[in-house]
């Protein structure tokens, strides 16, 4: 937006007073009987001094005669207001402070005792560019990428009285070199079938090992014997900055964008977002981020996997707004993931004190579905009950019934105790791994 100025001239305000010394100095000449004018000389000089004054050969005599006027004045008052002011300033910082005065002053005790102290100075911290280059970063880690291909059952209905089956794309990023991946569980969530595609082009069928839907997590195992093309180096996601530059690396859209790489800089490194039912503490990033990224690598500029992405907010205002689960937060169940799925066989919903106090009853787990032929069923558990207690510790969520049956082994006996009609009951149960 432009600005436009307004300037309204206004008629000198001196310009009578002017005028009137100017006749005033004229009348006075004329008293005197002066010359008005001086025969020109033959000039001898060529250089016209431009400034305050000027010289010109030929009227130097009548301009010795002229008296001083108002501005020569202030010119000359000017000058020796500066000075003055040049010797008191000169005095205060090289005499005074010499005087037994101004040495007996406040003033001159206080200087006196930091005298000795030694100066403190602040520096301006350098700005150093740390780390590999984008190139050495993909070269690194790319061949650790892999594409993610689930089959998902369709849904049936008129126009598809057969279900069938589409395919979804995520991506992964191998952790070891037993070909166990890493990638977010909403990728897989739901698929029959599961195929990993390589760097090199190679697909090969993966199983899913184990999940953790509450955080979004889930590790899968490449079926085939084969050697990996890569590795990936796992960070610290608990020591990012705010505006540390990072990568991604995925398979956005389709498998024909397999390996695309972005990069930006970390906006947040614990943003509060909620997804669902479910509330995530994620990296936050202006790296492009889009549907098929899940479940690849975030990359700090050692690469350094430092994160999942995960999410975005896709919405048409919006740009560069994406998300990432912390690695840490893989890393601290890796133990778990890595191990095959236990099973209990049931579908279940979490019940705290206060809901447990509304409806009066106690906090557990609250059994909605118990299906066939599973440790649940073997064990005579039914719909209605709730689980209060897994082998000894407490559980009201099923999160918390899920951490503390991935502590055991599959063949592990645990009692569970359950609330049932107003009465509790143990009740044994062998765990096994999902088939």
């Amino acid at each position: 937006m432009n600005r436009e100025d307004e300037f309204n001239e206004k008629p000198h305000e001196n310009e009578e007073n002017i005028n009137e010394m100017e006749e005033v100095e004229t009348r006075s000449e004329e008293v005197k009987e002066e010359p008005l004018y001086v025969e020109p000389q033959e000039k001898t000089d060529s250089y016209v001094y431009r400034g305050g004054s000027s010289y010109e050969p030929g009227v130097e005599e009548r301009r010795r005669k002229k008296k001083f006027s108002g501005f020569s004045v202030i010119a000359i008052a000017l000058i020796f207001t500066l000075l003055g002011t040049s010797l008191g300033v000169y005095g205060a910082f090289n005499i005074l402070p010499e005087t037994d005065f101004f040495l007996n002053s406040k003033l001159g005790q206080m200087v006196l005792e930091n005298k000795n102290e030694t100066p403190t100075f602040v520096a301006t911290p350098e700005l150093l560019e740390e780390g590999l280059t984008i190139p050495q970063i993909v070269e690194m880690v790319q061949p650790a990428v892999v594409t993610v291909s689930v089959q998902v059952p369709g849904v049936t209905g008129w126009f598809n009285p057969q279900g069938g089956y589409s395919e979804s794309i995520g991506t992964g990023f191998i952790l070891n070199e037993e070909g166990l991946i890493a990638t977010n569980y909403h990728v897989v969530e739901g698929g029959d079938e599961i195929k990993v595609t390589l760097y090199d082009g190679q697909e090969v069928s993966a199983k899913l090992v184990n999940y953790d839907a509450s955080n979004d997590l889930a590790v899968l195992q490449m079926d085939e014997n084969i050697k990996v093309p890569g590795v990936v180096t796992l960070g610290d996601s608990s020591n990012l900055k705010v505006g540390e530059s990072v990568i991604a690396i995925g398979n956005p859209l389709s498998k024909e964008f397999a390996g695309t790489v972005t990069s930006g800089i970390i906006s947040a490194t614990q943003r509060a977002v909620t997804i669902g039912s479910n509330e995530y503490n994620y990296i936050q990033t202006d790296a492009a981020i889009n549907g098929g990224n899940s479940g690849g690598p975030l990359i700090n500029a050692r690469g350094e996997v430092i994160g999942i992405n995960s999410a975005k907010i896709a919405t048409e205002s919006v740009e560069g707004i994406g998300f990432a689960i912390p690695i840490n937060t893989l890393i601290d169940g890796l133990d778990a993931l890595s191990k095959a799925q236990l099973i209990i066989g049931i579908a279940g919903r979490g019940v705290d004190q206060e809901t447990a106090s509304a409806n009066d009853t106690v906090p557990g787990v609250l059994v909605m579905e118990v299906q066939n032929n599973t440790p649940a069923y073997i064990a005579a558990i039914m719909v209605g009950d709730i689980i209060t207690e897994f082998d000894g510790q407490k559980v009201t969520s099923v999160e918390e019934l899920n951490k503390a049956k991935n502590t055991k082994e599959a063949g592990d006996e645990v009692v569970l105790k359950i609330y049932r009609d107003g009465q509790y009951v143990d009740l044994k149960l062998t765990l096994r791994e999902r088939n």
